[in-house]
């Protein structure tokens, strides 16, 4: 087999989309809410859509004079906000979505590492006093979701010359398929190497290896996923909890690239220059 046909998503790496996310206990307030939607001037020049995301009600089971099983409502109550810039064919490139649990940054067009970082880090300078200012972040989490389309005929498709054989992420039978299969696995790590900024926490780890077809050919679709929860949460009155979300993210992006280490083989790794992401 020659990995000629394994086609990352894009020239220089196999990326579809990053997401960074924060998240706390309980649900932020209507007035918090709020005042996260008159951000959207501030946003405009990141975010030139922003869209009030309304509360959506589904009963279980009919109502009185209903026929329908299933009732869904939409509450006019705000439930979150999402801000949005969209790319040049209007796909969507970049979403900030703020929610009552949590605030989370999607990138559909990523580039280099640390350009992406400054900028997220930019968006939630601006958000995070608000959400501050009622709920301490518990929680930090960073996912990639990675793809590479197999352009030949999946006989020819050799896993071992992707995958690492003796990977601690792969049951060894997937060497063996002929048709679709998927992987996934997860487990928590007591405490990232080296301790992230001297902030104390616990990561769980879902690494999640799929083959979906599609059209007439075949996708692997590579999903690494790190949610650190913090022992102490990170407040307003810290003063360096944007310097605080800095640091675990590199140390969780650092992670995913030791991960990917040991899924893949050499040959993948430097198809995506995977030591320069």
């Amino acid at each position: 087999m020659s990995l000629e046909y394994l086609i990352p998503i894009t020239q220089s790496h196999a990326i579809q989309s990053v997401v960074f996310a924060l998240e706390w206990q309980g649900e932020l307030t209507d007035q918090a809410l709020t005042d996260i939607q008159k951000l959207a001037p501030e946003l405009k020049s990141h975010f030139p859509v922003a869209t009030p995301q309304r509360v959506v009600n589904i009963s279980i089971g009919p109502k009185l004079n209903s026929t329908l099983p299933n009732q869904q409502e939409v509450d006019d109550q705000l439930g979150g906000m999402m801000f949005l810039r969209t790319g040049k064919f209007g796909n969507v490139a970049c979403q900030l979505n703020v929610s009552r649990t949590n605030c989370v940054v999607v990138i559909n067009e990523y580039d280099r590492w640390s350009q992406t970082l400054d900028a997220v880090i930019r968006y939630l300078k601006i958000v995070l006093p608000v959400i501050l200012k009622e709920k301490p972040i518990s929680i930090i989490a960073l996912q990639y979701i990675d793809i590479f389309t197999w352009k030949d005929d999946q006989a020819n498709l050799n896993l071992r010359e992707i995958f690492l054989e003796n990977s601690p992420y792969l049951a060894p039978n997937v060497f063996d398929q002929k048709g679709l299969w998927h992987c996934h696995n997860g487990h928590v790590i007591q405490q990232l190497d080296p301790l992230v900024d001297h902030l104390e926490g616990v990561c769980l780890d879902n690494i999640n290896v799929n083959t979906v077809a599609d059209q007439d050919d075949l996708k692997i679709q590579i999903t690494t996923a790190h949610k650190f929860t913090l022992k102490n949460p990170l407040r307003l009155a810290s003063k360096t909890y944007l310097q605080s979300i800095k640091a675990v993210q590199n140390a969780l992006h650092d992670h995913n690239k030791d991960t990917l280490r040991q899924l893949l083989t050499d040959e993948v790794r430097n198809m995506i220059h995977l030591t320069n992401i």
